[in-house]
C-alpha cells in the first residue's frame, strides 16, 4: 500500500474495484478542491490584520496558497510578498489581484528561501507549519530569522488542545464541500501514524467511487503538533517565548496564534491580535 493512502480509503477503493490516482492536495487538481474547502474560511484574518496594523514596511506571507490572508492584507493597504511551493496556488492569487502594485508572488520552499529584503511581520496561516517535520521546521526558523527585521514579529497558527486531540485519532467520514453548483460529498479519511506524531489525510469525491473507475485521491501528510512543542522549538531557535492567544472561528474550531520576536525583544502582547 502506498504510504500516502489511508487503509480506509484503500479498502473503499478495493470494494468497488477502483484504481487510485494520487494527487497532492496543494498542486494540480488539488488546488481547486483546497480553494473550495477553505476559501470562505475567515479564521485568522482578523488576528493577522490586527498584527499588520502595528507593522511598518512589507509583510511576508509564508505558504500563502491562493491568498486567503494575503488578499485582505493587500486590500488593507499593506505591501505583501506571498511565497508558496505551488505555482498553481499562487496563480489563483495573481488572478484575484492582477498586476497589483502591493503584491509580489514568489514560488519557494518555506524551509529554505532567499529574498532580497527583510520584513517587519512574517506570518504562516492555516496551521501550515504542520506540513513540516522537525528538520523542516528547524530550517524554516533559520530562514525566518534571516528575513525578519530586528524588531520584527513572527506569527503563525496551530491547532489548540481540543483540535489536536481530534488529530490523534484515525477517522473516516463524509463531508459536504462547496462547489459551483452547490455542494459535493467527499470522503474524509485520516490515519494516525508514528505513534501519534503524524497523520495522513485523504479526500475522495463520493461520486467517483464507481466500479472499475480511476479515482483521484487527494493526499496530504501532516505532523501532529501543539503550541507547547512549537514554543520550545522557537526558544531553541533563538526566538522569545511566544505569546499564545486564541483565534476566533465561526465553526468553533480550536486554533491558537503564536506570536514571537527575536529573543531579547519586547515582542507582541497576548492581546495584540485581539484588538
Amino acid at each position: 500500500m502506498s504510504s500516502s493512502l489511508t487503509e480506509a480509503v484503500v479498502a473503499r477503493l478495493r470494494t468497488v474495484g477502483a484504481v487510485p490516482k494520487e494527487q497532492d492536495l496543494y498542486s494540480g487538481a488539488g488546488t481547486d478542491f483546497y480553494d473550495r474547502l477553505v476559501g470562505s474560511d475567515r479564521a485568522e484574518i482578523r488576528e493577522m490584520l490586527a498584527l499588520a496594523r502595528g507593522t511598518e514596511g512589507p509583510i511576508l506571507d509564508v505558504a500563502a496558497g491562493s491568498g486567503r490572508l494575503t488578499v485582505p492584507l493587500v486590500r488593507s493597504g499593506k505591501r505583501v510578498t506571498a511565497i508558496d511551493l505551488s505555482d498553481e496556488m499562487l496563480s489563483r492569487l495573481r488572478r484575484t489581484l492582477p498586476d497589483h502594485a502591493m503584491l509580489e508572488c514568489v514560488v519557494a520552499d518555506m524551509r529554505d528561501f532567499s529574498l532580497p529584503q527583510q520584513f517587519g511581520l512574517v506570518i504562516i496561516g492555516a496551521t501550515s507549519i504542520t506540513l513540516l517535520d522537525r528538520v523542516g521546521r528547524s530550517l524554516l526558523y533559520a530562514t525566518v530569522r534571516r528575513h525578519l527585521t530586528a524588531h520584527g514579529v513572527f506569527a503563525f497558527t496551530v491547532a489548540g488542545d481540543a483540535s489536536a486531540e481530534s488529530f490523534s485519532v484515525s477517522t473516516d467520514c463524509e463531508i459536504e464541500v462547496p462547489c459551483p453548483d452547490g455542494a459535493e460529498t467527499y470522503v474524509f479519511s485520516q490515519q494516525v501514524e508514528e505513534d501519534g506524531a503524524a497523520r495522513i489525510v485523504n479526500w475522495v469525491r463520493v461520486a467517483d467511487l464507481v466500479e472499475g473507475g480511476d479515482v483521484t485521491v487527494l493526499t496530504s501528510r501532516l505532523r501532529v503538533l501543539d503550541h507547547e512543542i512549537l514554543s520550545r522549538e522557537l526558544v531553541h531557535a533563538g526566538f522569545a517565548v511566544p505569546a499564545v492567544s486564541p483565534v476566533r472561528t465561526l465553526g468553533g474550531e480550536d486554533i491558537v496564534l503564536l506570536t514571537t520576536t527575536f529573543a531579547g525583544q519586547s515582542g507582541a502582547r497576548d492581546d495584540d491580535a485581539s484588538r
